[in-house]
């Protein structure tokens, strides 16, 4: 079921398994749980970009869903305030009660760090679908990754500050999107004009940049391009 214009009118069933409800701002936490009574079998839940409850959303959301397998909380970027505050003790609750979870949305949830991701990492086998945009996400947890989602097939981790060295611990069959290594190169203060000359050249950001290395990627490139 998704939210619909005034004009039409919405259908309810008690039997409802999907719910969408996006870009909802004033969704309350008083008024979730009203929506939680009505619909009591929710396996797909997508509050995306819907802002204005908390932690006591997701409390509701643990305690009446436990056989959820799709959770979508991604709000904005550029949200500063939600209105409430989802934050790990949200999330730690989720992890308690949905074993079944396959889907998770996290996005731009600049709140929960750590602790409670690693919970849901081993509390939920059967994920197979995380996005971790622009969240306090650490080197550590793709380890947590590595070692505990066996069934992930899709990783998203736009504006996390992860180096590339700690995404070689995971499965090759994983799709990670919108991954840019945001590692400052040790080079770059000891030797600004080299990297500026190997970002010209698009030399990949993990590359060397001592003037050999940039001399070698040069004629290289020549041969490759038959100048040579």
């Amino acid at each position: 079921m998704k939210i619909v214009r005034k004009r039409q009118k919405p259908v309810y069933s008690s039997n409802l398994t999907h719910l969408e409800i996006s870009n909802y701002h004033p969704l309350s936490d008083k008024k979730f749980n009203g929506i939680a009574r009505l619909f009591p079998n929710i396996v797909h839940l997508d509050l995306n970009f819907s802002t204005g409850f908390s932690d006591k959303t997701l409390n509701r959301v643990a305690e009446t869903y436990p056989n959820l397998k799709y959770l979508n909380l991604q709000k904005s970027r550029y949200e500063c305030s939600n209105g409430g505050k989802v934050t790990d003790k949200g999330l730690c609750a989720i992890a308690r009660s949905c074993h079944k979870l396959e889907y998770l949305n996290i996005s731009c949830h600049t709140e929960i760090i750590g602790i409670s991701i690693c919970d849901i990492i081993h509390s939920c086998p059967r994920l197979q679908h995380l996005e971790f945009s622009y969240c306090k996400f650490t080197n550590e947890i793709i380890k947590e990754i590595a070692s505990s989602c066996l069934n992930l097939k899709y990783l998203k981790l736009e504006g996390c500050d992860v180096s590339k060295e700690a995404l070689v611990s995971l499965n090759p069959n994983f799709h990670v999107e919108n991954f840019v290594c945001t590692i400052t190169p040790p080079s770059l203060c000891e030797y600004p004009g080299m990297y500026v000359l190997s970002r010209r050249l698009r030399m990949s950001v993990d590359a060397p940049r001592d003037i050999k290395s940039i001399h070698d990627y040069v004629n290289d490139e020549l041969m490759r391009n038959g100048h040579c």
